[in-house]
């Protein structure tokens, strides 16, 4: 009985040997690289560029950072998203969606979050000249327009309401013709705008910095994408179709002299060669404040 037990343990032990040589042989060794990105995930020319992956996800960055890690530093993938987002706030940095990528000091459009780039375009349309290259007054900061996020995940930043929500600020809702201000009418009450947009329309109405003040067009609606003519002289102030830049004078119901050299009484603010209006000190022109003579006054 012993010999049995013996010769069935040496005989099952040579099998399992055997099992164990062939499997060992037949076992392919090398590990197949797992794709989990298609070709031209990190193309900006692609399809299937992470960009577009996460836009059409309503940016939502949580499945980059199941593998790129919670601050974007490379997690179990080890690529670090700071690689190309160099900026301290990384792919959750401002200018990654919406401005100039290369520029983390120009965030506001373009380029918008459609991917639009002219100023023509509704998404574009006159955030640089409010923000960045205002050539005929003081910057026009974020908050004119817009409630800022206290952060990407901010539920205000990014909802499921189409397109960015306009709440205007204090200076579009500047007063004008107060008492103390410099040549207060009493007779003329305030003027007190009450600012709105027409989303349909693309236009702003009522607003300060368009008009809405003491001997200006109160009734002027202009266009986000008007480009220059937005804020052709005449516009806001005087006749916007001779782009005669008069205000309103006491013969039309305003508080101006019929005069038409701005240069004499703005001194150093504007000047003027014939038809054409230059502005000299962007600084002290729709800035909130009436400048006479090298002086600034409420009005």
């Amino acid at each position: 009985m012993k010999y049995l037990i013996l010769y069935l343990t040496i005989f099952l032990g040579s099998m399992l040997f055997i099992s164990c040589s062939e499997l060992k042989e037949d076992f392919n060794t090398t590990v197949p690289e797992l794709a989990l990105h298609k070709d031209g995930i990190v193309n900006p020319t692609s399809p299937n560029f992470h960009g577009n992956i996460i836009a059409d996800n309503n940016w939502d960055m949580k499945q980059c950072q199941q593998c790129h890690s919670a601050n974007y530093s490379g997690g179990t993938a080890g690529s670090s998203c700071y690689d190309c987002h160099t900026t301290p706030g990384g792919p959750e940095a401002c200018n990654t969606c919406h401005g100039d990528f290369a520029n983390p000091l120009r965030i506001a459009p373009p380029r918008a979050t459609s991917g639009a780039i002219l100023s023509s375009e509704r998404g574009v349309g006159a955030h640089s000249k409010h923000l960045m290259d205002n050539r005929i007054g003081l910057v026009v900061e974020c908050t004119e327009c817009h409630t800022i996020p206290n952060g990407f995940s901010d539920p205000i930043h990014i909802d499921q309401t189409a397109g960015a929500e306009l709440v205007f600020g204090s200076f579009t809702r500047l007063i004008t013709n107060v008492s103390g201000g410099f040549n207060y009418q009493p007779s003329l009450g305030n003027f007190i705008p009450n600012p709105s947009f027409d989303s349909n329309a693309g236009t702003c109405a009522n607003t300060y910095c368009h008009g809405f003040f003491k001997n200006g067009n109160l009734d002027n609606i202009v266009s986000f994408t008007a480009q220059s003519q937005g804020s052709a002289c005449g516009t806001c102030h005087g006749d916007v179709a001779t782009g005669n830049p008069l205000p309103k004078t006491v013969a039309e119901g305003g508080t101006h002299p019929p005069n038409q050299d701005c240069g004499i009484c703005h001194t150093g603010i504007i000047e003027v060669t014939g038809n054409t209006y230059t502005i000299l000190d962007k600084n002290k022109h729709v800035n909130g404040k009436l400048n006479i003579f090298g002086s600034e006054y409420i009005y």
